[in-house]
């Protein structure tokens, strides 16, 4: 009896490393028949949350994600603040139309802090941050099956230095283009 299971055990050890190892492209290839403008595989983009979009590999032209990159601008906050000066409200304004106008994307809205604070709390800052600029959109008009946001607090800063310039620097919510409509 053991005899037999460990046999079981074993075919089924190496079906599986079979199947793993066969017939499967790595990630990073282009499939056959598509030029490298038309396919993007998200990989390309690592500071995007894979697994936030439904799907790992999507087709758009990645001149047209940069494209509308340049046109959405970041918000930035005050000390340990989450409220929307004049400044970013303007910018917003202008963001939301442009999202209105374009087709073609969606925004993951990024919340960042500096380096100060506890990694906790820079989290929930980071998130009240980026529901800020959410809600702000919402309440523009902006589609908000368009829209996502994230909290990165102070792990993924813009700026590394450490002073009062690269902390103003970090304190954002970044607008993050991606694939889709």
């Amino acid at each position: 009896m053991k005899t037999k299971l460990m046999t079981i055990l074993a075919s089924s050890i190496l079906i599986a490393a079979v199947i793993s190892v066969s017939g499967c492209r790595p990630d990073d290839t282009i499939p056959d028949g598509h030029d490298s403008t038309t396919v993007v595989v998200i990989d390309q983009f690592p500071d995007t949350l894979v697994g936030v979009w439904e799907t790992d590999t999507l087709s758009m032209s990645t001149d047209m994600l940069l494209i509308h990159q340049e046109h959405l601008e970041d918000i930035f906050f005050d000390y340990d603040s989450d409220v929307l000066s004049e400044d970013a409200l303007r910018i917003l304004m202008e963001d939301a139309s442009y999202i209105m106008e374009t087709d073609g994307f969606r925004v993951l809205l990024e919340g960042h802090c500096d380096e100060r604070g506890t990694i906790d709390y820079n989290l929930a800052l980071g998130e009240n941050r980026a529901l800020a600029v959410y809600n702000y959109l919402d309440n523009y008009g902006v589609d908000t099956d368009r829209l996502e946001y994230v909290s990165y607090g102070k792990e993924r800063p813009f700026d590394p230095a450490h002073t009062e310039q690269a902390w103003g620097h970090n304190r954002r919510a970044h607008f993050r283009v991606l694939p889709g409509n």
